[in-house]
C-alpha cells in the first residue's frame, strides 16, 4: 500500500484520497443542487412587487387554510349532532323494545295450529289468564275467505263441465 501526500490531509493511502475525492465531489454536487433549487425568495433576488405578491399568496393561503378547518369543525360538530340524535333514538327504541318484552313475556303464550281449509299453519298469541286471543297471525276470518273463494272457484270450474 502506498501513501499518497493530499495537500491539506498528510500522508494518506490510495483509498482514502477515493474517499476524499467522492466526498469533495458530493459536496460540490450537493452545494450546487441546493443553489440551483433555490427560490427568490431565499436568495434574496426580489423587488418589492415580488416581495408584496409572495406576502398576498402568503396570506391567501392562511385565510384558505382557515376556512378549511373552520369548515371541517363545523362538519365534526354536525357529525357528532347526527351522532346523539341517533343514539337518542336507539335508545327510544330499545326501551321500547324491554317494555314490550315484559309484558309479553309475562302474561301471554302462543299456540300454534293449523287451518283444515286451507292447510295453513296459524299462530295465535293468547292471554295466559283470560285465555282471550290477542292476535292470530293468519287471521281465521282471512283464512275462511280464501278457503271459501276457493270453493266458489272449484264449483265453477265444476259447472262448466
Amino acid at each position: 500500500m502506498g501513501l499518497e501526500v493530499v495537500k491539506g490531509y498528510g500522508n494518506v493511502s490510495a483509498q482514502q484520497v477515493q474517499n476524499i475525492q467522492l466526498q469533495q465531489s458530493g459536496q460540490a454536487a450537493a452545494h450546487s443542487a441546493a443553489t440551483v433549487h433555490k427560490t427568490p425568495v431565499e436568495t434574496g433576488d426580489m423587488d418589492l412587487t415580488q416581495k408584496q405578491q409572495a406576502t398576498q399568496v402568503r396570506q391567501d393561503s392562511q385565510v384558505e387554510q382557515a376556512s378549511v378547518q373552520e369548515s371541517f369543525t363545523t362538519e365534526e360538530k354536525n357529525i357528532a349532532k347526527s351522532l346523539d340524535d341517533v343514539e337518542q333514538e336507539n335508545e327510544k327504541i330499545r326501551k321500547a323494545v324491554a317494555e314490550m318484552s315484559k309484558k309479553m313475556t309475562s302474561n301471554t303464550e302462543a299456540v300454534f295450529g293449523i287451518h283444515e281449509a286451507t292447510n295453513t299453519v296459524t299462530i295465535k298469541i293468547v292471554d295466559r289468564d283470560s285465555k282471550k286471543v290477542i292476535k292470530e297471525i293468519p287471521p281465521e276470518k282471512t283464512l275462511d275467505m280464501i278457503a271459501k273463494v276457493w270453493e266458489l272457484a272449484g264449483i265453477m270450474v265444476d259447472e262448466r263441465r
